[in-house]
């Protein structure tokens, strides 16, 4: 038996949900303590951030005496490229935040590309770095942190949900880290 809220549990259920999705995001605000109170059943919190324009399910964390319950979601850890550009793209939101930007962080293919091959050994085949990169674009498309906008152009939007699950605190000391160790690798490259 369909309810009010099921068009937007059903895009919650299914990932993220922001606010350019506008029939689920209204119906999200105009049914959240109904949502809230049936998702809690199954051990979900809805997490709704609207100044940001996202909501989506986590799991609760149990409190002391609680049964816990299995995950949802299992934990995946992230290669090295997938890491780096998602570090790469959340400072990129604080610079934007910093600067007073606008609500949309808009960022091209070549400035992504620029900004990851700082962190990356010097190589003589360009080709690859680039393939390497595009297909790590794609994977961070499919994580829900970019979209590739329809503007005829090589631009795309950071969703503002990345602020969600990365910590500002650690991007600057993890991106130094990365760019000691491709500093470490190219020394170590060239004296092989």
């Amino acid at each position: 038996m369909a309810t009010a809220y099921s068009p937007s549990l059903i895009a919650l259920l299914k990932g993220i949900v922001y606010s350019h999705q506008k029939d689920e995001w209204e119906n999200l605000l105009q049914h959240e303590a109904d949502l809230k109170k049936y998702v809690s059943v199954m051990g979900l919190e809805l997490y709704l951030d609207v100044s940001e324009g996202y909501a989506y399910l986590r799991q609760h964390e149990p409190q002391e005496g609680e049964p816990e319950l299995p995950r949802l979601a299992e934990k995946r850890q992230l290669n090295l490229y997938t890491s780096l550009l998602v570090l790469i793209l959340r400072k990129y939101l604080l610079e934007h935040d910093a600067q007073g930007g606008s609500l949309r962080s808009i960022i091209s293919r070549e400035d992504i590309i620029n900004r990851v091959k700082v962190f990356l050994p010097v190589s003589s085949d360009e080709v690859k770095i680039h393939d390497k990169i595009a297909t790590t674009i794609n994977k961070v498309i499919d994580l829900g942190f970019l979209r590739k906008l329809e503007d005829g152009a090589q631009n795309y939007e950071i969703h503002r949900i990345l602020k969600g699950f990365v910590n500002a605190e650690v991007v600057d000391d993890t991106l130094k880290r990365l760019q000691q160790y491709a500093a470490e690798k190219e020394a170590t490259d060239t004296n092989d």
